[in-house]
């Protein structure tokens, strides 16, 4: 499979973790208006363990996104393409190969 679409879902983890016993490497992962967790740091690190060599990614209107979460992104070594929208204004955005730094500001 080169690539998955997953929307609106709460359960986005337990997709994953199904969809990762079948044969193919997954390239790009789409998450549209979906639950990351309580912190979204949980299943972005299972993103990065479950698809190390994943090249595509978008997190559009999911949340919570936050400033460790938008760290673990950083691990994804193929990664070329990746898509965030929220309702939160990001200021700036810098992924380097070992290091990311993220300023959010929430709107009210």
């Amino acid at each position: 499979m080169h690539s998955l679409t997953i929307s609106d879902r709460e359960d986005v983890a337990d997709i994953l973790q199904f969809m990762n016993h079948i044969q193919g490497k997954l390239r790009k992962l789409i998450l549209e208006s979906s639950w990351l967790g309580e912190d979204g740091n949980g299943l972005l690190a299972n993103i990065v363990a479950l698809y190390p060599d994943l090249e595509g990614l978008s997190l559009e209107n999911c949340h919570p996104l936050t400033s460790s979460g938008y760290r673990l992104i950083s691990r994804l070594e193929k990664l070329s393409e990746l898509e965030i929208s929220t309702n939160s204004q990001v200021h700036y955005l810098c992924v380097k190969l070992f290091e990311t730094h993220v300023c959010i500001c929430e709107r009210m």
